[in-house]
């Protein structure tokens, strides 16, 4: 092919690579930002509403029998720190891994069969750009077998016969 076509076809794709990568960016920080108002009025209401029941009890024992109760001892696991999920955050690093590396590859694998013909340019950007992902995604795999091991021996998961009895 001719190098005007094959450098017309770069910027196209630039400019659409460029274009797509700001929308993501922005889309993510607007989600971001939108869970975050949400907890944190969340947790205002919460707090507002775990302080008018405080208010209510007049003494300490009144509110120390209140604490025995049912009701006391739901009032207290709301207010606990929800556990982390280390098993989803794992599987998001696998899934992440997996397809990394297969982008990587197919990439690898188009610039070795196209790049001939369509220019040396065009076969390094497809060669480097496997590249960089097929050696991202194998650091994801990677990370999420270390990060699982030390889960299983720190003992934040489970072992596995008792996932599955559970």
């Amino acid at each position: 092919m001719n190098d005007i076509i094959v450098s017309e076809i770069m910027n196209g794709v630039t400019a659409l690579a460029f274009g797509l990568a700001i929308i993501i960016c922005v889309a993510w920080i607007v989600t971001n930002v939108v869970a975050a108002l949400r907890q944190r009025t969340n947790t205002r209401t919460r707090a507002e509403i775990y302080n008018r029941l405080i208010d209510k009890f007049g003494t300490a024992p009144e509110f120390i029998d209140f604490l025995k109760s049912d009701a006391g001892l739901q009032f207290i696991e709301e207010n606990t720190a929800p556990d982390s999920v280390p098993l989803t955050k794992i599987l998001g690093s696998i899934q992440l891994g997996v397809i990394l590396v297969l982008l990587g590859g197919g990439l690898l694998v188009i610039g070795n069969i196209f790049g001939g013909s369509l220019g040396g340019d065009l076969y390094i950007i497809l060669t480097v750009s496997g590249t960089v992902g097929l050696t991202v995604g194998v650091g994801f795999l990677i990370s999420a077998g270390i990060a699982y091991k030390l889960c299983r021996a720190w003992g934040i998961l489970a072992p596995v016969k008792e996932q599955a009895k559970a």
